[in-house]
């Protein structure tokens, strides 16, 4: 059994901290004032351990308790434990095996009932004194999220930290901000999250995970709840929103659709005339697909097929000659005020104000009931402006339709502007593609 031990921790480098060579130097000279030879005692270090792990976890006090030294000498009490059951146990253990524990200052020292009690009653005042710091910082915080000021740690993507008062508030990063909004945006217009998350530099599991936070709003949770005023109903702002609750209510249903498959991206790009096909006998939609690595469009019920390159030709050729010089116009929606996303906050609102309502007593009914005169006149005034009606305005794009063509993404949408029917007849046919057009301006197309 090694006769001496000297038990060295340290939870971070800090300035605030002892450090472990101050710890070792203290307990050489206790060795040497108590008769023992520092240079026989066996070192065991948990450097960035906090006092409050439990013994075992801790690896150099779990290889000390192995070792079963008869001497243990720390710099402190709070070395060993910063909570009373944790040196209970330290000490049971001690005289389970005939160990005594010391520390460097000369206030523990367990080999006399005396000092077993001051080491009991010490151990308690540390516990006590940790228990206030948490009890400080935990109070601090919900002061710092009542307030919205940013509690601690870097800001989130999209803001930046800003000191005012001596605090730190968040404010929008405009750069970031920017990168957020114009990937919102595509992400919302048939994007994906996978496509989108590198348009602001951030990995995909970043990218969802601020998307669903409701930073990107303003606000943010704690504990998985939303951060909301004394009141327990409005949400605490903690910087001014980077998304309208229009915006974040797209995306929270453009997330669902892509998680439901709802809303997925098709596996290959769609044929040209896709949708504008029909079979002459049993009028059905011709489906495209490939046969002997040939691209075609195919009757359902198998009446017909053609060759995709045969279609597709004749009807470039027949679009091209009948509207090639066509000015290309395109719908803007113009007017509108939909604030059903903001309504929807409010009734979310709403629904946190009646749980308030439903237990309160009579001391806080009265300010509760202000509170739901003012959030109906709110919801009042936002349905009084609610006017999700837009006019669609057509607006000429400066180019015409054959210039228009030679971008064959836009090929389907124009060839669907202009109402294309293609019927593919009989195999013995002379011309087997009866192609019509639908009602057209004599200049344009939208």
């Amino acid at each position: 059994m090694t006769n001496t031990a000297i038990y060295l921790r340290l939870s971070r480098d800090s300035e605030n901290s002892t450090s472990i060579e101050t710890q070792r130097a203290a307990a050489h000279r206790w060795l040497e004032a108590h008769g023992h030879n520092p240079a026989d005692a066996v070192e065991y270090i948990d450097a960035g351990v906090s006092g409050a792990k439990p013994l075992e976890q801790r690896k150099g006090m779990r290889e000390l308790m192995a070792a079963r030294p008869a001497v243990i000498v720390a710099w402190k009490l709070d070395r060993y434990a910063r909570s009373v059951s944790e040196f209970l146990r330290l000490v049971a253990w001690a005289e389970s095996r005939g160990a005594s524990l010391a520390t460097t200052d000369g206030t523990i020292d367990t080999t006399s009932p005396t000092g077993r009690m001051v080491a009991t009653v010490l151990a308690a005042l540390a516990e006590w004194e940790r228990s206030m710091i948490t009890a400080r910082i935990t109070e601090g915080h919900g002061t710092r999220r009542a307030q919205g000021r940013w509690p601690s740690g870097k800001a989130p993507f999209g803001y930046r930290i800003e000191r005012r008062d001596g605090a730190a508030y968040l404010a929008v990063d405009d750069e970031q901000a920017a990168l957020i909004r114009k990937a919102v945006a595509k992400l919302v217009d048939d994007g994906t999250v996978t496509g989108t998350a590198p348009m602001v530099g951030l990995s995909e599991r970043q990218w969802r995970f601020l998307l669903k936070a409701p930073i990107l709003r303003g606000q943010r949770e704690h504990k998985g709840e939303l951060v909301l005023a004394d009141d327990g109903i409005t949400p605490v702002q903690f910087g001014e929103p980077i998304l309208t609750a229009a915006d974040a209510q797209a995306v929270r249903k453009r997330l669902d659709a892509l998680a439901t498959g709802a809303d997925r991206a098709p596996r290959r790009a769609a044929p040209l005339c896709s949708g504008m096909g029909f079979c002459y006998r049993c009028s059905g939609r011709l489906t495209g697909g490939t046969s002997e690595g040939v691209d075609r469009y195919k009757c359902k019920a198998g009446h017909v097929s053609v060759t995709a390159v045969q279609m597709d030709q004749r009807v470039e050729a027949e679009f091209l000659t009948r509207f090639g010089s066509f000015t290309e116009t395109v719908i803007r929606r113009e007017g509108g005020n939909d604030l059903s996303a903001e309504m929807l906050e409010a009734q979310e609102q709403a629904a946190r104000l009646g749980k308030r309502m439903a237990t309160a007593g009579p001391l806080m009914m009265g300010t509760l009931e202000e509170l739901s005169a003012e959030l109906e006149a709110a919801y009042a005034a936002l349905r009084a402006a609610h006017d999700p009606e837009v006019r669609e305005v057509p607006v000429p794009t400066g180019r015409t339709l054959t210039e228009a063509w030679s971008d064959p993404a836009e090929r389907p949408r124009l060839l669907a502007a202009m109402g294309l029917r293609v019927e593919l007849g009989p195999r013995a046919a002379d011309d087997r593609l009866s192609i019509s057009w639908g009602s057209v301006p004599e200049d344009d197309v939208s």
